[in-house]
């Protein structure tokens, strides 16, 4: 099927069955993007109401029995799964980033395509094309930074988790009196931004897999980018043989 076909009088218009075609895709992915951030909120938020319940109750039990052993008990016993229950949704919200950031891509393509139907229209489109990894941040109307992931729901619950770990560490630590406590509260913040750098090199190297995986085919303005049908032709040529 080809992107344009020739009339009786030689002019050159768009193939329709294409274009509703991509018009429909269009609508899925958009849908699609829709999809992940509804997903994104309710795990932000089951998350959430889980440590802000787990901090209330230790609260509680605080107040209570004051800090002592059966306090202790009770924190090493809730806070596990509240560390579990931070990285299983860290683990789930990069996933659902860089999905939304594959389907911005997607659109970006299909909108390349839209500017080649008028040229001279370009002008009334509001959103830039372009595939590259940070299309997202455009169709955002916003520029991309080196510092966008400290914006992401991901990055917001890997240093709720990071917290978490470093006071399960000071816990367990004052339990076995390994150190005075002025020790153990410096070795707390070092296990919490350990645990928080971890984590995003862990998304930093999401990121790289993706762009690795789909090479930029079009530029900002719809052009296609030089070489990219030896780079699309590459791509399909690895999606086969996997």
């Amino acid at each position: 099927m080809n992107p344009t076909e020739g009339n009786d009088q030689g002019a050159t218009t768009t193939n329709p069955a294409l274009l509703s075609a991509l018009t429909t895709e269009h609508y899925t992915l958009q849908s699609a993007r829709s999809s992940t951030v509804l997903e994104a909120n309710g795990r932000s938020q089951l998350f959430l109401a889980a440590l802000t319940g787990a901090v209330v109750a230790l609260a509680l039990v605080a107040e209570l029995e004051g800090l002592g052993r059966t306090f202790t008990v009770f924190a090493l016993s809730l806070l596990p799964a509240v560390l579990a229950l931070g990285l299983t949704t860290y683990v789930r919200l990069a996933d659902l980033t860089v999905q939304d950031a594959l389907y911005a891509r997607a659109i970006g393509r299909i909108r390349a395509f839209y500017f080649t139907i008028e040229p001279a229209a370009v002008s009334y489109w509001l959103l830039p094309a372009g595939d590259d990894p940070h299309a997202v941040m455009r169709q955002a109307g916003q520029q991309h930074s080196r510092w966008h992931h400290m914006s992401h729901a991901a990055t917001a619950v890997a240093a709720l988790t990071s917290v978490v770990t470093g006071v399960l560490y000071a816990l367990v630590a004052q339990v076995g009196r390994t150190s005075e406590p002025p020790l153990i509260g410096v070795g707390a913040t070092v296990v919490a931004v350990g645990v928080f750098a971890l984590l995003m090199v862990d998304q930093g190297r999401r990121w790289r897999r993706v762009e690795a995986a789909h090479p930029t085919l079009f530029q900002d303005d719809g052009a296609p980018r030089p070489g990219a049908a030896e780079l699309s032709g590459r791509w399909a040529h690895q999606g086969t043989n996997q």
